[in-house]
């Protein structure tokens, strides 16, 4: 038995028991190496917690180890073409290759100052100038960003990157967020391109893979793995969480402090932050579906006296963000673990 938790209950730092969802790793993967890239853009969204930065992370590390893929992670908060100028500029090493141009700027911190005949005066043309050589190099450039949102810079740079795919330079682009937000930014008024681009939504972790890795680690029956497994329902942080309080605990089965710890960490980490931020209409349909004995969307509609249309999009919504999942015709349940717990346990209290 290791002495160090392998567990994690970390935002945004790799897990060293890591599980991720193959299939979408390997759809991503396989379309950017492709010849013909089926998308240049992918937009990989779901629940918080559910794994949206682990699977970036894992695509940019392998891509990282490609000879001919260049990676530059951005921050949506600071200016987005000047640092993939300076970072494609110090990680391409091509300082010999424009000794001989005239170019007099500075940015991200890092000032420019090279003579010859083609002068370069801004952030894009010198953009122009590094692709088009890496292009000829036969290079491709990922650009990933985390926790997108529809921040100035982030409208700034999705807009130049539409014009730089149009002019056929070997770009790509990976983001991750909550579907509320990457929403936003697909309804921005001069960005809805993005409504074309490849939309992964990041699915439960595989109860066999989570089971088989609680065996492995805690040394627990495979019955109470199994058990473990379902209690997780596959949502990532669920797995990381339940794994470290056993892994703390030196327990061999799940009891009533283990429950509660789980219950704490959940509530915590994740669930307030999640049910806080509903809106409130979806947030009365999450408050009627877990006092609902039958999780029927009619009777839901009947009791909050809500119209079918608008029903069915504020399903959807909830579909969509992870929240909620089909059930059955007409019926609808929590896709989160013990989320329905957690709201009944909220409305004692509000």
């Amino acid at each position: 038995m290791m002495n160090i938790n392998p567990f994690t209950l970390s935002f945004g730092q790799e897990p060293k028991m890591l599980i991720h969802n193959v299939n979408q790793f390997d759809e991503i993967k396989n379309s950017f190496s492709s010849p013909n890239p089926v998308s240049s853009t992918y937009l990989i969204t779901g629940v918080r917690g559910s794994g949206k930065t682990v699977l970036l992370s894992c695509l940019a590390k392998y891509f990282e180890k490609q000879d001919d893929w260049i990676v530059v992670e951005l921050n949506p908060e600071t200016d987005m073409l000047e640092y993939l100028a300076s970072s494609l500029y110090e990680q391409a090493n091509l300082k010999i290759k424009f000794l001989k141009k005239e170019f007099s700027f500075s940015f991200h911190g890092i000032s420019f100052s090279i003579s010859g005949n083609e002068p370069v005066s801004n952030v894009v043309t010198f953009l122009e100038r590094l692709l088009g050589y890496l292009a000829k190099k036969g290079k491709r450039i990922l650009v990933c960003v985390d926790d997108v949102s529809s921040t100035p810079f982030m409208k700034v740079f999705a807009l130049q990157f539409q014009i730089f795919i149009r002019k056929n330079f070997p770009l790509f682009l990976l983001m991750s967020g909550l579907f509320e937000n990457v929403r936003n930014l697909q309804n921005e008024k001069s960005l809805t391109f993005l409504y074309r681009a490849m939309q992964i939504y990041v699915s439960p972790l595989g109860l066999v893979n989570i089971a088989e890795s609680f065996v492995s680690t805690l040394g627990v029956s495979r019955d109470v793995a199994i058990s473990m497994a379902q209690l997780t329902k596959g949502y990532a942080f669920a797995y990381q969480a339940l794994g470290y309080i056993m892994f703390e605990s030196g327990k061999k089965e799940v009891d009533d402090a283990i429950l509660e710890s789980f219950d704490r960490y959940l509530r915590d980490y994740v669930y307030e932050k999640i049910y806080y931020d509903l809106p409130t209409t979806e947030k009365k349909i999450v408050n009627a579906l877990a006092s609902s004995q039958t999780g029927s969307i009619a009777e839901m509609m009947q009791e909050l006296n809500i119209p079918r249309e608008s029903m069915s999009q504020y399903r959807d919504k909830l579909l969509k963000k992870g929240i909620i999942a089909k059930a059955g015709w007409g019926v609808i349940d929590f896709a989160l673990p013990r989320f329905r717990e957690y709201v009944l346990l909220m409305k004692e209290f509000y």
